[in-house]
């Protein structure tokens, strides 16, 4: 019941993720004066979102975080339904939410000491991929322990 409870809130946190990297693709896209979420100058989703690390091999990050949450629900909506690949997925997603992790801690790194400005919606992003890496890791300890607990049980058996 807590594995899918937590495969659930993943589910959750990368829709979440998907509207929040969607608004922020379209911002990407808007006019510079469009932006919902620019207070000031420091705090402004326009001068980090149309700056030069906005984009990555040709490719808006916003497009590339819808992406990955959309891998990430997958993943999870996998894992909650199908007993025979759990641990694969469970891994796949724990792989794919640390990558995340480390590349949006990197863009946040940059936010801060290149452009001198904090995007509300990154900041939203990097909570939810950190609770998803965290609720991934949850699901892999839970996913190996049931296993280890059903391989002793069945080795425990009388022949």
């Amino acid at each position: 019941m807590r594995l899918r409870i937590i495969l659930v809130t993943i589910i959750v946190f990368s829709f979440l993720g998907i509207a929040d990297s969607g608004y922020a693709l379209y911002q990407h896209y808007a006019p510079p004066a469009a932006s919902a979420c620019d207070v000031n100058e420091t705090i402004s989703c326009t001068a980090v979102n149309q700056s030069e690390y906005s984009v990555l091999m040709g490719l808006p990050v916003a497009g590339l975080g819808v992406a990955g949450y959309l891998l990430m629900a997958a993943l999870s909506i996998i894992a909650l339904v199908s007993r025979l690949i759990r641990k694969p997925m469970g891994w796949l997603l724990l792989l794919l939410a640390i990558g995340a992790l480390a590349f949006s801690l990197w863009l946040t790194w940059i936010e801060l000491y290149v452009l001198g400005a904090v995007c509300p919606l990154c900041v939203l992003s990097l909570t939810l991929i950190a609770g998803i890496s965290l609720l991934a890791l949850l699901a892999v300890l839970l996913i190996s322990k049931k296993e280890s607990i059903g391989n002793s049980e069945r080795s425990s058996r009388p022949a």
